[in-house]
């Protein structure tokens, strides 16, 4: 038979905790006081006053003015007896009102089924004393059963988790949205949290650049699972838990659109559109605070584009392309691509580039000498690369002072912002149209 345990908050006035713990309905196996310093003395007059021997157990709260320290030490106790199988009720007709909102808090957040009373006065005249708005008169008390607000505080998980959504805090939101479904019993709420929870698993993948999301049922396309899994299953709940739901769902649909590009079956084409993706990210670790890991990923867009050059001349190896996503020369294919450019040849033996002499094998290049090549090519972005000396220096100085690469001191926020607006205005120049594939590729956001 499972034990039950009253858990009570204490105030000055002792009669209405007896009337609670004297009820029929709910005779304690154990009573819990949580009172202040100043009220350990009433739980004495409580324990007097009971016609009959009850255990109980006490918990001082150390502020009783303080709600963080009231809704501390209540956590505490529920936990505690949640942990050794107790049936709770709680009551929090006494103590400070610091004090019972601590309670109230504490009972709401960590279990549906704790039970939640509170002693009021009987429907009748003179029930209270002060003209009807005073304590109520003893012989006039009457336990007044309270319904839990449980799926109320699910919703405040709801919010929590839209705002870690938006700071791209993903493990914090995927938290927030679980700790929801686990409140709910309502089925259609119960769908809108693991709607919530899979969005924000897509996007977390999607930002770590992933191809694919890993799911029960093995992993999965990220333009496929977008599109049959969150689109396509989006439940009623959604467009009346969100300010402008249809907005978000084409926004939605937006990234969808972008996927498909960039995972085109044709890589070469797809290729392309990890730029402006790419560009997105950096900027989403700005916003983030992470200044450093922007900065490297804005140093690996003005590679990219560099490279994306090179897969125009038709000199990257494709089958390593396809199959890795790496971008190395093929050596066969440069012999023929500069047959009538000797001094391309030449000016390659000098680097001594590992791979470059082997005729079975591919070759790859650094940033630098990448852009050399295509110098050498005549490739005009390369040209106005090397003629923007102030892009190139912060290629070279605010990437190699990185503590992510070769220096140890952080970079801040103007820093990364400058960087940022560089490495954009260079990639605008390779790909004039790229904003609108950044924009289509830009992650939502909720309005709270």
């Amino acid at each position: 038979m499972t034990k039950k345990v009253l858990v009570l908050t204490v105030g000055g006035s002792p009669q209405p905790l007896i009337y609670s713990i004297k009820q029929k309905d709910f005779r304690p196996d154990l009573v819990y006081f949580i009172h202040s310093q100043d009220t350990k003395k009433v739980v004495d007059d409580i324990i007097g006053n009971i016609p009959y021997e009850f255990e109980y157990k006490c918990a001082e709260v150390e502020d009783a003015e303080s709600l963080e320290k009231s809704y501390k030490k209540a956590t505490e106790v529920i936990k505690e007896l949640l942990k050794e199988g107790y049936q709770i009720r709680v009551d929090y007709t006494g103590g400070t009102k610091v004090m019972t909102a601590g309670l109230v808090l504490a009972s709401t957040s960590i279990d549906k089924n704790i039970e939640q009373v509170y002693v009021g006065s009987k429907a009748v005249e003179g029930s209270r004393d002060k003209e009807g708005v005073g304590r109520v008169i003893t012989g006039l008390e009457k336990i007044k059963p309270q319904d839990n607000p449980y799926e109320t505080y699910a919703f405040l998980e709801f919010t929590r988790g839209k705002n870690f959504f938006n700071t791209y805090q993903y493990e914090s939101a995927i938290r927030n949205f679980e700790e929801a479904e686990s409140k709910l019993e309502d089925k259609p709420l119960v769908e809108l949290s693991e709607f919530y929870r899979k969005l924000v698993d897509f996007y977390q993948s999607w930002d770590k650049f992933n191809r694919r999301i890993k799911t029960d049922e093995g992993k999965i396309k990220l333009e496929y699972y977008l599109d049959n899994e969150i689109i396509k299953k989006c439940p009623k709940e959604f467009y009346n838990d969100i300010k402008n739901p249809e907005e978000f769902i084409r926004h939605l649909e937006n990234n969808l659109k972008f996927l498909r590009l960039k995972f085109n079956k044709d890589v070469g084409v797809g290729i392309k559109y990890y730029l402006p993706d790419l560009l997105n990210n950096a900027y989403r670790k700005i916003e983030e605070g992470y200044y450093d890991d922007a900065v490297a990923r804005l140093y690996r867009s003005i590679e990219l584009i560099g490279q994306l050059e090179l897969n125009k001349l038709g000199i990257i190896d494709q089958e390593k392309l396809k199959s890795n996503k790496v971008f190395y020369i093929n050596r066969k294919q440069f012999m023929v691509e500069t047959m009538d450019h000797e001094d391309i040849r030449y000016e390659l033996e000098k680097w001594n580039n590992k791979g470059y002499d082997d005729k079975e094998k591919t070759f790859k290049l650094p940033l630098y000498k990448t852009y050399h090549l295509l110098k050498l090519f005549d490739n005009k972005l390369a040209r106005e690369y090397f003629a923007d000396r102030e892009l190139e220096n912060a290629v070279k100085s605010e990437r190699n002072n990185s503590i992510l690469a070769h220096g140890l001191k952080p970079l801040d926020k103007e820093t990364a912002l400058n960087f940022y607006e560089k490495v954009l205005s260079y990639a605008i120049r390779a790909y004039p149209n790229i904003e609108e594939y950044m924009e289509l590729s830009k992650f939502p956001k909720f309005e709270i």
